[in-house]
């Protein structure tokens, strides 16, 4: 507990500590102790610069948690009824406190009493007494996470939301023009056909940088949730090849592949693997193509299957392959168009073999080209492995020019 002398020493320095500060954005605090000279203490501390809610016992926490909604949460641990820990565990339990900040104020300082507040939910953990400069400071910081937390949890619900929105309009639109692409068959004049096919083409950019930002956007919202089922990973690769030749044949692109006649079995999820080839089918044609092909090989290494996307394309260098391949977490620089666009895939491409506990690699070929790789581990045991539910890929993919 804090004693009297030092809720003095606190009230005595808190003028000078709030004329010395730079001014703070504001935030909602909610402090919770049964102890009066403590509440005294923060009142001091937080009333002139956040709107400070008191409460002196868990129950009326959570009730005015509720209403009040508070960025930051300072919990004290040991109150009479329910304690600090089960307070956290039951606002922890709450998806309207999802992104509060929760921090224990107490004078235990053992570690397995942090390792306690920790496990129930709690962000951080102070110890009484405390530091004033210090302990604002973290108070500072905590609500501006908060706050960029929810707003990046906001910014992802509405690209989802907007994605949604848009995948209607934009089948429609693809339907009417194949729909008057085939009514048009027969006719001498050529140059409806090549519109249609240009917008056709633009169709399937559209869907594919959907699908992108969807993608990436649940990545960095850490919603990127694995479904893995057991599969064999020559089927996805047939079917993604399959779906890709019909648009790469009118530029002349040959895609083959090189897999073994016995089907390995891997145990992962499946969308995201088909995902991650056809990303990188897609970073190697965005390029201008005066290539010889790509070539698709899996192989058996035992315990995982190694999987290589190999393209002899002269027209790659170098320094293309450093710039695609050097992914940073923040893809930003990516979105665009040619090259920028490829990068953004392959950033994804990225981020789902890693979920998968994996390494996407990438090798320069010698006269051109690149050469990228991944494993994922083989599922030996197809009988006690879990069976395969999902229906099959999508096989769509970007058109080019």
């Amino acid at each position: 507990m804090v004693s009297h002398g030092a809720a003095e020493g606190y009230r005595a320095g808190a003028v000078y500590m709030k004329w010395g500060r730079t001014m703070q954005r504001q935030g909602k605090i909610l402090a919770v102790d049964d102890d009066p000279n403590n509440i005294a203490i923060l009142e001091e501390l937080l009333a002139e610069d956040y709107d400070l809610e008191t409460t002196t016992s868990g129950e009326q926490a959570l009730e005015v948690a509720r209403t009040f909604r508070p960025d930051v949460i300072l919990l004290d641990i040991m109150m009479p009824g329910m304690d600090g820990y089960q307070v956290c565990q039951r606002l922890r339990e709450q998806g309207a406190f999802k992104y509060t900040k929760i921090i224990m104020v107490s004078a235990r300082a053992m570690v397995p009493e942090r390792l306690e507040g920790y496990k129930a939910g709690a962000d951080d953990y102070i110890t009484k007494p405390f530091d004033g400069d210090e302990f604002l400071a973290k108070i500072q910081v905590y609500v501006r996470l908060k706050r960029a937390e929810e707003a990046d949890g906001a910014r992802h619900a509405i690209t989802v939301k907007a994605i949604d929105d848009l995948r209607a309009p934009l089948a429609i639109v693809k339907g009417v023009i194949s729909d008057v692409g085939a009514n048009a068959i027969g006719k001498t004049d050529a140059k409806p056909h090549r519109q249609l096919d240009g917008a056709g083409v633009c169709m399937d950019q559209i869907g594919a940088i959907i699908n992108d930002f969807l993608d990436i956007s649940e990545l960095y919202a850490g919603e990127a949730e694995l479904q893995p089922t057991t599969f064999e990973i020559q089927s996805v690769v047939s079917e993604l090849v399959d779906g890709f030749k019909s648009k790469m044949a009118p530029r002349g692109i040959d895609l083959s592949t090189d897999m073994p006649a016995e089907g390995l079995l891997v145990n992962a999820d499946r969308r995201r693997i088909a995902t991650v080839l056809r990303n990188l089918i897609d970073s190697t044609i965005t390029l201008p193509y005066k290539g010889e092909g790509i070539c698709i090989r899996v192989s058996d290494l035992q315990d995982k299957v190694g999987v290589d996307v190999e393209d002899i394309n002269p027209a790659m260098n170098g320094s293309e392959i450093d710039d695609l391949l050097n992914m940073p977490g923040r893809t930003e620089k990516y979105a665009g168009s040619g090259p920028r666009r490829a990068g953004f895939g392959l950033a994804v491409a990225r981020e789902f073999v890693e979920l998968h506990g994996g390494c996407l690699r990438a090798e320069g070929r010698p006269e051109g080209g690149v050469i990228y790789s991944f494993e994922i581990p083989q599922c030996t045991d197809a009988a006690a492995a879990p069976q395969a539910v999902f229906s099959g890929v999508n096989t769509e993919s970007e058109g080019y020019e």
